[in-house]
């Protein structure tokens, strides 16, 4: 029993000894100064860190919206190169009608050349006889 109320007189001594001294008020506290003063750099940072996080997320924000805007633009300029593609290729078929038009009719304008240049040798060889006779006759 000795023993035991040696260690509570004991540790109700030291407990009083080291106790925090003058300060009455049990909310303050005594913080070294150079851990005090990381502490504010480190909620410093905390709060800029913060600030940025809510900036990058509307740049995030902004971003997507960018992007979706020029994928709109995009499939525009899709769609555009698509109905460009098909008036070339409905042009294309309209310069190929008109090349082959152009060679029939070049093919028809040589036949008919032809045709006309033996009519007038064929006349000229008819007439030459009769104008001769009808002349020297």
């Amino acid at each position: 029993m000795r023993k035991i109320f040696l260690v509570l007189v004991f540790g109700l001594i030291s407990l009083t000894l080291n106790a925090q001294k003058g300060i009455k008020d049990t909310s303050e506290m005594s913080i070294p100064y150079s851990v005090a003063q990381k502490m504010l750099l480190d909620l410093n940072d905390y709060d800029r860190l913060k600030e940025m996080s809510k900036l990058d997320k509307k740049e995030i924000v902004e971003l997507n919206n960018k992007i979706g805007l020029l994928e709109k633009v995009n499939q525009t300029w899709v769609e555009k190169d698509s109905l460009s593609r098909e008036i070339i290729s409905e042009t294309e078929e309209k310069v190929k009608i008109y090349k082959e038009e152009n060679e029939r009719l070049a093919d028809d304008n040589k036949r008919l050349k032809t045709k006309n240049t033996i009519f007038n040798i064929i006349s000229g060889a008819i007439i030459a006889p009769l104008t001769y006779m009808t002349l020297f006759k």
